[in-house]
Protein backbone atom coordinates (compact mmCIF):
# COMPACT_ATOMS: atom_id res chain seq x y z
CA UNK A 1 0.00 0.00 0.00
CA UNK A 2 2.89 2.44 0.91
CA UNK A 3 4.77 1.67 -2.23
CA UNK A 4 1.61 2.44 -4.30
CA UNK A 5 1.64 5.81 -2.41
CA UNK A 6 4.80 6.39 -3.29
CA UNK A 7 4.84 5.75 -6.85
CA UNK A 8 1.31 7.79 -7.17
CA UNK A 9 2.78 10.81 -5.55
CA UNK A 10 6.23 10.27 -7.83
CA UNK A 11 4.29 10.16 -10.99
CA UNK A 12 2.23 13.35 -9.58
CA UNK A 13 5.48 14.98 -8.53
CA UNK A 14 7.23 14.30 -12.23
CA UNK A 15 3.74 15.31 -13.93
CA UNK A 16 4.09 18.32 -11.94
CA UNK A 17 7.48 19.31 -12.63
CA UNK A 18 7.50 18.34 -16.33
CA UNK A 19 4.84 20.55 -16.98
CA UNK A 20 6.52 23.34 -14.86
CA UNK A 21 9.56 23.19 -16.48
CA UNK A 22 8.30 22.95 -20.25
CA UNK A 23 6.69 26.40 -19.38
CA UNK A 24 9.97 27.68 -17.90
CA UNK A 25 11.62 27.21 -21.00
CA UNK A 26 8.91 28.53 -23.75
CA UNK A 27 9.96 31.93 -24.50
CA UNK A 28 7.23 33.39 -24.03
CA UNK A 29 3.61 32.53 -22.39
CA UNK A 30 1.21 31.45 -24.53
CA UNK A 31 -1.65 33.63 -22.70
CA UNK A 32 0.12 36.66 -24.00
CA UNK A 33 0.47 35.34 -27.44
CA UNK A 34 -3.72 35.35 -27.27
CA UNK A 35 -3.75 39.22 -26.11
CA UNK A 36 -1.97 41.24 -28.49
CA UNK A 37 -3.74 44.16 -29.24
CA UNK A 38 -5.01 47.15 -27.22
CA UNK A 39 -8.97 47.58 -28.33
CA UNK A 40 -10.90 50.41 -28.09
CA UNK A 41 -13.68 49.90 -25.93
CA UNK A 42 -16.24 51.35 -28.83
CA UNK A 43 -16.82 50.55 -32.75
CA UNK A 44 -18.92 52.13 -35.09
CA UNK A 45 -22.04 50.10 -37.41
CA UNK A 46 -20.42 47.96 -39.67
CA UNK A 47 -16.63 48.35 -38.44
CA UNK A 48 -14.36 46.67 -36.04
CA UNK A 49 -12.97 47.44 -33.04
CA UNK A 50 -10.38 50.27 -33.57
CA UNK A 51 -6.82 47.98 -32.86
CA UNK A 52 -3.44 49.13 -31.52
CA UNK A 53 -0.18 47.48 -30.65
CA UNK A 54 -0.25 46.01 -27.18
CA UNK A 55 3.07 48.22 -26.69
CA UNK A 56 1.07 51.75 -27.25
CA UNK A 57 -2.49 51.20 -26.08
CA UNK A 58 -5.60 53.22 -26.01
CA UNK A 59 -5.40 55.99 -23.73
CA UNK A 60 -1.56 57.23 -24.90
CA UNK A 61 -0.63 57.60 -27.96
CA UNK A 62 0.74 55.95 -30.84
CA UNK A 63 4.40 56.17 -31.57
CA UNK A 64 5.52 59.15 -33.02
CA UNK A 65 8.86 60.17 -32.76
CA UNK A 66 12.25 59.39 -30.96
CA UNK A 67 11.16 61.14 -27.75
CA UNK A 68 14.64 63.44 -27.86
CA UNK A 69 14.65 65.55 -24.97
CA UNK A 70 15.67 68.81 -24.62
CA UNK A 71 15.93 70.53 -21.21
CA UNK A 72 12.90 69.87 -19.56
CA UNK A 73 10.63 69.16 -22.68
CA UNK A 74 10.74 65.95 -25.41
CA UNK A 75 10.81 66.15 -29.02
CA UNK A 76 9.98 63.68 -31.60
CA UNK A 77 13.61 64.26 -33.47
CA UNK A 78 14.01 64.59 -37.27
CA UNK A 79 16.48 63.22 -39.80
CA UNK A 80 19.04 65.25 -39.20
CA UNK A 81 18.46 64.42 -35.25
CA UNK A 82 19.23 60.40 -36.77
CA UNK A 83 22.54 61.67 -38.57
CA UNK A 84 23.47 63.54 -35.35
CA UNK A 85 23.38 60.56 -33.32
CA UNK A 86 25.22 58.41 -35.62
CA UNK A 87 28.11 60.48 -36.02
CA UNK A 88 28.45 60.91 -32.18
CA UNK A 89 29.06 57.45 -31.93
CA UNK A 90 30.95 57.04 -35.43
CA UNK A 91 31.47 53.45 -35.38
CA UNK A 92 28.60 52.27 -37.86
CA UNK A 93 30.59 51.13 -41.98
CA UNK A 94 28.03 51.47 -44.66
CA UNK A 95 28.22 49.04 -47.59
CA UNK A 96 27.08 50.30 -50.92
CA UNK A 97 27.28 47.49 -53.00
CA UNK A 98 30.92 46.12 -53.39
CA UNK A 99 31.83 49.61 -52.06
CA UNK A 100 32.39 49.97 -48.19
CA UNK A 101 32.99 53.18 -46.44
CA UNK A 102 33.02 54.25 -42.51
CA UNK A 103 30.64 56.30 -41.22
CA UNK A 104 33.41 59.22 -41.19
CA UNK A 105 33.95 58.73 -44.64
CA UNK A 106 30.27 58.92 -45.78
CA UNK A 107 29.72 62.15 -44.15
CA UNK A 108 32.64 63.95 -45.89
CA UNK A 109 30.53 62.37 -49.25
CA UNK A 110 27.61 63.66 -47.97
CA UNK A 111 29.23 67.12 -47.75
CA UNK A 112 30.62 67.39 -50.84
CA UNK A 113 27.26 66.16 -52.52
CA UNK A 114 25.47 68.57 -50.50
CA UNK A 115 28.31 71.81 -51.87
CA UNK A 116 27.56 70.56 -55.51
CA UNK A 117 24.17 70.71 -55.24
CA UNK A 118 23.51 73.95 -53.12
CA UNK A 119 25.95 75.74 -55.42
CA UNK A 120 23.26 75.31 -58.21
CA UNK A 121 20.11 76.84 -56.07
CA UNK A 122 17.84 74.08 -56.13
CA UNK A 123 14.70 72.96 -53.81
CA UNK A 124 13.92 69.67 -55.31
CA UNK A 125 15.96 66.89 -57.02
CA UNK A 126 14.87 64.18 -58.77
CA UNK A 127 16.28 60.53 -58.49
CA UNK A 128 15.71 57.92 -60.78
CA UNK A 129 16.41 54.51 -59.92
CA UNK A 130 16.49 51.23 -57.88
CA UNK A 131 18.33 51.51 -54.51
CA UNK A 132 18.85 47.82 -54.48
CA UNK A 133 19.79 48.09 -58.13
CA UNK A 134 22.15 51.35 -57.49
CA UNK A 135 22.93 51.83 -54.12
CA UNK A 136 25.37 54.62 -54.78
CA UNK A 137 21.93 57.12 -55.33
CA UNK A 138 21.43 56.33 -51.78
CA UNK A 139 24.26 58.79 -51.37
CA UNK A 140 22.45 61.61 -52.85
CA UNK A 141 19.13 60.84 -51.15
CA UNK A 142 21.12 61.13 -47.73
CA UNK A 143 22.30 63.76 -48.66
CA UNK A 144 18.59 65.77 -48.94
CA UNK A 145 18.02 63.92 -45.61
CA UNK A 146 20.57 64.92 -43.10
CA UNK A 147 22.70 67.77 -44.81
CA UNK A 148 20.61 69.78 -46.97
CA UNK A 149 16.93 71.11 -46.94
CA UNK A 150 16.50 69.59 -50.56
CA UNK A 151 13.21 67.84 -50.99
CA UNK A 152 14.14 64.68 -52.93
CA UNK A 153 11.37 62.80 -55.36
CA UNK A 154 12.28 58.93 -55.96
CA UNK A 155 10.94 57.81 -59.15
CA UNK A 156 11.43 54.27 -59.64
CA UNK A 157 10.49 54.29 -63.55
CA UNK A 158 11.29 56.54 -66.12
CA UNK A 159 7.46 56.52 -66.85
CA UNK A 160 7.28 57.68 -63.28
CA UNK A 161 9.34 60.58 -63.89
CA UNK A 162 6.83 61.32 -66.78
CA UNK A 163 4.36 61.50 -65.03
CA UNK A 164 5.59 63.86 -62.21
CA UNK A 165 8.06 66.15 -64.12
CA UNK A 166 6.87 69.80 -65.36
CA UNK A 167 10.10 71.90 -64.70
CA UNK A 168 12.34 72.06 -67.72
CA UNK A 169 15.01 73.17 -65.35
CA UNK A 170 14.87 70.80 -62.78
CA UNK A 171 17.82 68.21 -62.19
CA UNK A 172 18.07 64.32 -62.34
CA UNK A 173 20.50 62.06 -60.44
CA UNK A 174 20.25 58.72 -62.22
CA UNK A 175 22.38 55.74 -63.53
CA UNK A 176 23.52 53.98 -66.64
CA UNK A 177 20.75 52.42 -66.89
CA UNK A 178 18.15 54.65 -67.17
CA UNK A 179 20.04 57.59 -68.98
CA UNK A 180 19.41 56.48 -72.72
CA UNK A 181 16.01 57.04 -71.84
CA UNK A 182 15.81 60.65 -70.79
CA UNK A 183 15.43 63.00 -73.88
CA UNK A 184 17.79 66.05 -74.22
CA UNK A 185 16.61 69.58 -72.40
CA UNK A 186 14.31 67.24 -70.03
CA UNK A 187 16.27 68.62 -67.46
CA UNK A 188 18.71 71.16 -66.96
CA UNK A 189 21.01 69.16 -65.51
CA UNK A 190 21.68 64.98 -65.48
CA UNK A 191 23.80 63.83 -62.94
CA UNK A 192 25.88 60.40 -62.40
CA UNK A 193 27.73 59.04 -58.91
CA UNK A 194 30.67 57.40 -59.90
CA UNK A 195 31.83 55.48 -56.22
CA UNK A 196 35.23 54.30 -57.22
CA UNK A 197 34.77 53.67 -60.77
CA UNK A 198 31.35 52.05 -60.22
CA UNK A 199 29.80 53.83 -62.81
CA UNK A 200 29.21 51.55 -66.03
CA UNK A 201 32.06 52.07 -68.22
CA UNK A 202 29.90 51.24 -71.48
CA UNK A 203 28.51 54.94 -70.89
CA UNK A 204 29.57 57.79 -72.64
CA UNK A 205 30.19 61.16 -70.03
CA UNK A 206 28.48 63.16 -72.32
CA UNK A 207 25.57 61.18 -71.44
CA UNK A 208 25.65 62.96 -68.14
CA UNK A 209 26.00 66.69 -67.48
CA UNK A 210 27.80 65.97 -64.70
CA UNK A 211 29.21 62.89 -62.66
CA UNK A 212 30.33 62.93 -59.36
CA UNK A 213 33.62 60.97 -58.67
CA UNK A 214 33.88 59.31 -55.62
CA UNK A 215 37.00 57.63 -54.95
CA UNK A 216 37.54 54.82 -51.85
CA UNK A 217 40.47 57.49 -50.34
CA UNK A 218 37.72 60.14 -48.90
CA UNK A 219 39.01 61.44 -46.02
CA UNK A 220 37.08 60.80 -42.54
CA UNK A 221 35.33 63.36 -41.15
CA UNK A 222 32.71 63.99 -38.40
CA UNK A 223 32.14 68.14 -39.11
CA UNK A 224 28.29 68.36 -39.38
CA UNK A 225 26.41 72.12 -38.76
CA UNK A 226 23.55 71.08 -36.67
CA UNK A 227 22.35 71.78 -33.75
CA UNK A 228 20.05 69.67 -32.29
CA UNK A 229 18.55 72.01 -29.57
CA UNK A 230 17.89 74.47 -31.68
CA UNK A 231 18.09 73.79 -35.49
CA UNK A 232 15.64 70.97 -35.46
CA UNK A 233 12.81 73.59 -36.03
CA UNK A 234 14.15 74.58 -39.02
CA UNK A 235 14.35 71.52 -41.13
CA UNK A 236 12.72 70.93 -44.38
CA UNK A 237 9.79 69.13 -42.99
CA UNK A 238 8.57 67.58 -46.47
CA UNK A 239 12.54 65.68 -47.19
CA UNK A 240 11.44 63.03 -49.39
CA UNK A 241 8.54 61.68 -52.19
CA UNK A 242 8.38 58.35 -53.60
CA UNK A 243 6.78 57.88 -57.31
CA UNK A 244 5.24 54.34 -57.81
CA UNK A 245 3.00 53.58 -61.00
CA UNK A 246 2.90 57.78 -62.10
CA UNK A 247 1.40 58.30 -58.07
CA UNK A 248 3.13 60.41 -55.46
CA UNK A 249 3.29 59.98 -52.13
CA UNK A 250 4.79 62.87 -49.88
CA UNK A 251 6.01 61.77 -46.78
CA UNK A 252 6.93 64.22 -43.69
CA UNK A 253 9.78 64.87 -41.09
CA UNK A 254 6.98 62.61 -38.45
CA UNK A 255 6.36 60.21 -41.00
CA UNK A 256 10.09 58.91 -40.50
CA UNK A 257 10.70 59.48 -36.95
CA UNK A 258 7.65 57.56 -36.43
CA UNK A 259 8.35 54.39 -38.07
CA UNK A 260 12.29 54.43 -37.24
CA UNK A 261 10.61 54.95 -33.15
CA UNK A 262 8.37 52.21 -33.90
CA UNK A 263 10.75 49.57 -34.97
CA UNK A 264 13.80 50.14 -33.04
CA UNK A 265 11.93 51.03 -29.98
CA UNK A 266 9.88 47.71 -30.03
CA UNK A 267 12.60 45.56 -30.55
CA UNK A 268 13.00 43.31 -27.30
CA UNK A 269 16.48 44.31 -25.15
CA UNK A 270 18.09 40.65 -25.47
CA UNK A 271 17.46 40.81 -28.99
CA UNK A 272 18.38 44.72 -29.38
CA UNK A 273 20.41 46.06 -32.27
CA UNK A 274 24.15 47.11 -31.19
CA UNK A 275 27.67 48.01 -32.67
CA UNK A 276 28.78 44.00 -32.77
CA UNK A 277 25.22 43.49 -35.68
CA UNK A 278 25.88 43.60 -38.76
CA UNK A 279 22.62 45.07 -40.95
CA UNK A 280 22.03 43.59 -44.21
CA UNK A 281 18.90 45.10 -46.53
CA UNK A 282 17.96 42.99 -49.55
CA UNK A 283 14.55 43.49 -51.10
CA UNK A 284 13.58 43.23 -54.84
CA UNK A 285 11.79 45.67 -57.03
CA UNK A 286 8.98 43.35 -56.55
CA UNK A 287 8.47 44.96 -53.02
CA UNK A 288 8.91 49.63 -52.31
CA UNK A 289 12.42 48.33 -51.79
CA UNK A 290 14.17 52.13 -52.06
CA UNK A 291 11.75 53.44 -49.24
CA UNK A 292 12.42 49.98 -47.57
CA UNK A 293 15.94 50.36 -47.85
CA UNK A 294 15.99 53.63 -46.34
CA UNK A 295 14.00 53.22 -43.57
CA UNK A 296 16.58 50.36 -42.81
CA UNK A 297 19.57 52.58 -42.91
CA UNK A 298 17.89 55.06 -40.57
CA UNK A 299 17.09 52.14 -37.76
CA UNK A 300 20.76 50.99 -38.16
CA UNK A 301 21.89 54.48 -38.29
CA UNK A 302 20.12 54.84 -34.71
CA UNK A 303 20.81 51.78 -33.44
CA UNK A 304 24.49 52.69 -33.83
CA UNK A 305 24.94 49.05 -35.14
CA UNK A 306 28.11 48.02 -36.20
CA UNK A 307 27.74 47.90 -40.17
CA UNK A 308 24.88 48.58 -42.92
CA UNK A 309 25.24 46.48 -45.95
CA UNK A 310 22.67 47.16 -49.07
CA UNK A 311 23.13 44.24 -51.68
CA UNK A 312 21.10 42.88 -54.69
CA UNK A 313 19.16 39.88 -53.76
CA UNK A 314 20.79 38.89 -56.77
CA UNK A 315 23.90 38.48 -55.47
CA UNK A 316 22.37 36.19 -52.86
CA UNK A 317 21.87 32.67 -54.69
CA UNK A 318 22.42 30.74 -51.62
CA UNK A 319 22.57 30.39 -48.20
CA UNK A 320 26.56 30.27 -48.22
CA UNK A 321 26.12 33.30 -50.26
CA UNK A 322 23.95 34.74 -48.03
CA UNK A 323 27.01 33.96 -45.16
CA UNK A 324 29.29 35.78 -46.94
CA UNK A 325 28.74 39.02 -45.87
CA UNK A 326 28.38 38.02 -42.46
CA UNK A 327 24.54 39.64 -41.32
CA UNK A 328 23.61 39.31 -37.93
CA UNK A 329 20.02 41.18 -38.51
CA UNK A 330 18.70 40.41 -42.36
CA UNK A 331 15.37 42.28 -44.05
CA UNK A 332 14.91 40.73 -47.17
CA UNK A 333 11.28 39.62 -49.09
CA UNK A 334 9.09 36.89 -47.93
CA UNK A 335 9.62 35.21 -51.38
CA UNK A 336 13.74 34.84 -51.44
CA UNK A 337 13.63 34.09 -48.13
CA UNK A 338 11.37 31.64 -48.60
CA UNK A 339 13.61 30.39 -51.85
CA UNK A 340 16.81 30.24 -49.82
CA UNK A 341 15.71 28.53 -47.12
CA UNK A 342 13.71 25.88 -49.55
CA UNK A 343 17.03 24.96 -52.03
CA UNK A 344 19.10 24.32 -49.50
CA UNK A 345 20.32 20.80 -50.06
CA UNK A 346 20.14 18.94 -46.52
CA UNK A 347 21.87 15.16 -45.77
CA UNK A 348 19.90 12.74 -43.71
CA UNK A 349 21.13 13.09 -40.38
CA UNK A 350 20.78 17.55 -41.43
CA UNK A 351 17.24 16.63 -42.34
CA UNK A 352 16.73 14.56 -39.07
CA UNK A 353 17.60 17.25 -37.05
CA UNK A 354 16.08 19.93 -38.81
CA UNK A 355 12.57 18.08 -38.51
CA UNK A 356 13.22 17.42 -34.56
CA UNK A 357 13.91 21.49 -34.61
CA UNK A 358 10.59 22.39 -36.31
CA UNK A 359 8.74 20.87 -33.70
CA UNK A 360 10.24 22.22 -30.42
CA UNK A 361 10.18 25.50 -32.33
CA UNK A 362 6.20 25.00 -33.42
CA UNK A 363 5.63 24.10 -29.33
CA UNK A 364 7.77 27.41 -28.18
CA UNK A 365 10.93 26.38 -27.03
CA UNK A 366 13.22 28.24 -29.82
CA UNK A 367 16.65 26.04 -30.53
CA UNK A 368 19.33 26.73 -33.55
CA UNK A 369 20.22 22.73 -33.87
CA UNK A 370 19.01 22.49 -37.02
CA UNK A 371 20.28 25.09 -38.27
CA UNK A 372 22.02 24.24 -42.06
CA UNK A 373 24.45 26.62 -42.94
CA UNK A 374 26.82 26.50 -40.02
CA UNK A 375 28.97 29.65 -40.55
CA UNK A 376 25.86 31.71 -41.07
CA UNK A 377 24.83 33.71 -37.65
CA UNK A 378 21.95 35.45 -38.21
CA UNK A 379 19.49 36.25 -34.68
CA UNK A 380 16.84 38.07 -36.41
CA UNK A 381 15.31 38.05 -39.68
CA UNK A 382 12.47 40.55 -40.72
CA UNK A 383 10.39 39.37 -43.97
CA UNK A 384 8.66 41.38 -46.20
CA UNK A 385 5.61 40.09 -46.95
CA UNK A 386 4.72 39.80 -50.49
CA UNK A 387 1.69 37.70 -52.61
CA UNK A 388 1.99 34.77 -51.75
CA UNK A 389 2.74 35.25 -47.97
CA UNK A 390 5.10 33.64 -45.65
CA UNK A 391 2.78 30.68 -44.04
CA UNK A 392 3.19 30.07 -40.58
CA UNK A 393 4.14 26.37 -40.99
CA UNK A 394 6.68 27.79 -43.38
CA UNK A 395 8.27 30.61 -41.20
CA UNK A 396 8.77 27.75 -38.52
CA UNK A 397 10.83 25.58 -41.50
CA UNK A 398 13.09 28.82 -42.24
CA UNK A 399 13.12 29.66 -38.74
CA UNK A 400 14.77 26.10 -37.91
CA UNK A 401 16.96 26.11 -40.96
CA UNK A 402 18.22 29.45 -39.61
CA UNK A 403 18.52 29.26 -36.08
CA UNK A 404 16.69 32.80 -35.73
CA UNK A 405 13.66 34.46 -35.04
CA UNK A 406 12.08 35.77 -37.71
CA UNK A 407 9.72 38.46 -37.79
CA UNK A 408 7.09 39.02 -40.98
CA UNK A 409 5.90 42.69 -41.69
CA UNK A 410 3.82 43.95 -44.23
CA UNK A 411 4.77 47.21 -46.04
CA UNK A 412 2.73 49.58 -48.43
CA UNK A 413 3.56 52.31 -50.70
CA UNK A 414 2.16 55.15 -48.77
CA UNK A 415 3.82 54.52 -45.31
CA UNK A 416 7.21 54.56 -44.08
CA UNK A 417 8.08 51.15 -42.50
CA UNK A 418 5.27 48.27 -41.61
CA UNK A 419 1.40 48.80 -41.24
CA UNK A 420 1.94 45.21 -39.88
CA UNK A 421 3.93 43.05 -37.93
CA UNK A 422 4.20 39.60 -36.12
CA UNK A 423 5.59 39.16 -32.81
CA UNK A 424 8.94 38.02 -32.71
CA UNK A 425 8.52 35.34 -30.08
CA UNK A 426 5.60 34.33 -32.09
CA UNK A 427 5.68 30.12 -32.47
CA UNK A 428 2.19 29.37 -33.44
CA UNK A 429 1.21 27.27 -36.24
CA UNK A 430 -2.19 28.09 -37.74
CA UNK A 431 -3.52 25.28 -38.51
CA UNK A 432 -6.00 26.62 -41.37
CA UNK A 433 -3.73 26.56 -44.32
CA UNK A 434 -5.87 29.33 -45.83
CA UNK A 435 -5.70 31.59 -43.63
CA UNK A 436 -2.38 33.90 -43.60
CA UNK A 437 -1.67 35.88 -39.95
CA UNK A 438 -0.26 38.89 -40.99
CA UNK A 439 0.02 39.94 -37.18
CA UNK A 440 -0.56 43.41 -35.20
CA UNK A 441 -0.24 47.22 -36.40
CA UNK A 442 2.86 48.70 -35.82
CA UNK A 443 3.66 51.08 -33.18
CA UNK A 444 3.05 54.01 -35.11
CA UNK A 445 -0.34 53.14 -36.28
CA UNK A 446 -3.86 52.22 -35.66
CA UNK A 447 -6.11 49.48 -37.66
CA UNK A 448 -9.52 48.97 -38.15
CA UNK A 449 -11.57 46.99 -40.46
CA UNK A 450 -14.84 48.65 -42.63
CA UNK A 451 -17.46 44.90 -42.74
CA UNK A 452 -19.68 44.83 -45.65
CA UNK A 453 -22.94 44.34 -42.88
CA UNK A 454 -23.33 44.60 -39.15
CA UNK A 455 -22.00 40.90 -37.48
CA UNK A 456 -19.96 40.56 -40.10
CA UNK A 457 -15.85 40.11 -39.20
CA UNK A 458 -14.59 39.92 -42.81
CA UNK A 459 -13.93 43.50 -43.87
CA UNK A 460 -11.29 46.15 -45.67
CA UNK A 461 -8.37 46.71 -43.61
CA UNK A 462 -8.05 50.78 -43.26
CA UNK A 463 -5.33 52.61 -41.53
CA UNK A 464 -4.68 55.63 -39.42
CA UNK A 465 -1.35 57.02 -37.94
CA UNK A 466 1.90 59.10 -37.67
CA UNK A 467 3.80 56.88 -40.17
CA UNK A 468 1.03 57.39 -43.63
CA UNK A 469 2.33 59.74 -46.15
CA UNK A 470 0.15 61.77 -48.22
CA UNK A 471 -1.11 61.97 -51.86
CA UNK A 472 -3.53 62.89 -54.42
CA UNK A 473 -4.49 59.17 -54.54
CA UNK A 474 -4.81 58.63 -50.77
CA UNK A 475 -8.68 59.84 -49.84
CA UNK A 476 -8.84 59.88 -45.95
CA UNK A 477 -12.19 60.09 -44.07
CA UNK A 478 -12.91 62.59 -41.67
CA UNK A 479 -10.81 60.90 -39.22
CA UNK A 480 -8.01 60.50 -41.40
CA UNK A 481 -8.92 56.96 -42.22
CA UNK A 482 -7.19 55.26 -45.76
CA UNK A 483 -7.68 52.03 -47.42
CA UNK A 484 -5.44 49.44 -46.84
CA UNK A 485 -5.70 47.42 -49.51
CA UNK A 486 -5.88 44.66 -47.62
CA UNK A 487 -9.14 42.18 -46.74
CA UNK A 488 -9.28 40.34 -43.57
CA UNK A 489 -10.82 40.03 -39.94
CA UNK A 490 -9.03 40.45 -36.46
CA UNK A 491 -9.38 37.26 -34.09
CA UNK A 492 -9.29 36.84 -30.57
CA UNK A 493 -5.87 37.12 -30.26
CA UNK A 494 -5.93 40.80 -31.73
CA UNK A 495 -3.93 39.66 -34.84
CA UNK A 496 -4.93 40.45 -38.16
CA UNK A 497 -5.90 37.30 -40.83
CA UNK A 498 -6.10 37.56 -44.39
CA UNK A 499 -6.73 34.59 -47.13
CA UNK A 500 -3.84 33.49 -48.84
CA UNK A 501 -3.59 35.37 -52.12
Amino acid sequence: MWASLFIILGLSSLYILYHHFARELQEVDPILLNHQTSISETRKSSESAVYRSVDVPHGVTVTRGLSLRNGYKIRDGCLKDIWYLALNNHQTKIAFGDKSFTLGQVNSILHLIAQNLEQKNVQKVVVLGRLNESPELALVIMTCFFITDITVVLCNSFNDVNAIHNTPNGILVTNSSFIDKIPQKMFSEVIGINVNGGLSSNTSSTHFTQILDIGQDIESSTDFLYNPDTDFAKVNNHPYSFVSKGTETRFFQVNFVSAVAAKVMSIPSPLSWNEKDSLLLSYTTQSFSSTNILFGLCCGLISNIGSIQIIDPKNIGTLKDLSTYKPTVLCIDSHILKTLCSSTKKSFWQSFKLQRSEYLNSLGYFNSFGKIEKSLHLKMVYACQLSPVLSSFICNFCKSILGCRIVREVYTNYSIGPILKTNIYDFRIVQNRNLALLGVPANSVELKTVNPAEGESRGKLQVRGMSIGKGDHLVPDDEYWVDAGLEGSFARDGCFYSDFQ
